[in-house]
């Protein structure tokens, strides 16, 4: 079977770490190519870092969460433009908006993601993208950073992670340049909005993620996601689209690789 990328994980999270090997050789069980571990804060970010140096499955990305708003300062932001310029980090996140947990002000979350848009120019790499409950507001920050993008060569700006709105507002997103992430609730019999989402936008612009530890696929509700998990996404994908899993895997697999800049499925051959 054609292997699957995890564009968005957080293994790092203590539920998750202590098994940190069985969940690196089930991903490898399952043909992951490779899986994205996002940061949110200072340890979560360090702690991508020194989990990717344990396993060249594990790509970092660091960035902070707009639920840190309230207390980054300039110095960790200082901090954290070094450890983004870092070889080894493929992206800037997780980053974006909240409005649907109000753990900081709005204003400190508007002033936030816009610091780790311009950091993201500096450094010359993709964000990823947080917007729950903020999927048309975050446009008026990622519209003219997706121009800067594409006037700098940078060919996709960034992945609308595990994106929660319809075909509609995706597509403002689609226009910028943004891959658009499908996690493993697509498979919830009741989720209608991200299966249309699943359904409505192009494959080539699709990419999928499992979220780890959080959204577990249907059948393993009520237990601990984590990336292996991945191929549940990408299998309900291939139902409602009815295309052939292999398909839907080799796409996703080389968009990931694409948005990331890896040699990652067809990719590693010139596709």
């Amino acid at each position: 079977m054609t292997g699957a990328f995890d564009t968005h994980s957080h293994i790092q999270d203590p539920q998750l770490l202590a098994n940190f090997d069985g969940i690196i050789d089930r991903a490898r069980a399952a043909g992951l190519e490779g899986i994205a571990v996002l940061g949110y804060d200072p340890s979560s970010n360090q702690l991508a870092l020194e989990l990717a140096a344990r396993s060249p499955l594990l790509f970092p990305a660091v960035g902070f969460h707009p639920h840190e708003a309230d207390h980054v300062t300039p110095g960790m932001l200082a901090e954290l433009e070094s450890l983004a310029r870092l070889p080894e980090v493929v992206a800037v996140g997780e980053i974006g908006l909240d409005a649907y947990r109000h753990h900081s002000t709005p204003a400190n979350q508007r002033t936030l993601i816009d610091a780790q848009l311009e950091m993201a120019l500096r450094v010359g790499k993709p964000v990823s993208v947080h917007s729950r409950s903020a999927e048309d507001a975050i446009a008026v920050h990622l519209g003219p950073y997706a121009e800067k993008a594409r006037a700098a060569g940078l060919a996709i700006p960034g992945v609308m992670h595990c994106f929660g709105g319809t075909c509609e507002q995706a597509q403002q997103y689609l226009e910028m340049g943004f891959l658009i992430s499908v996690a493993c609730s697509v498979t919830y019999p009741k989720n209608e909005v991200t299966a249309r989402l699943a359904q409505g936008v192009p494959l080539e612009s699709l990419v999928i993620e499992t979220d780890s530890p959080y959204l577990p696929p249907q059948t393993r509700r009520g237990q601990l996601n984590e990336p292996a998990h991945v191929v549940a996404a990408a299998r309900a994908i291939a139902a409602l689209r009815r295309e052939p899993l292999e398909r839907v895997l080799d796409v996703t697999t080389r968009n990931a690789g694409r948005l990331f800049r890896l040699p990652v499925g067809a990719t590693a051959v010139g596709g």
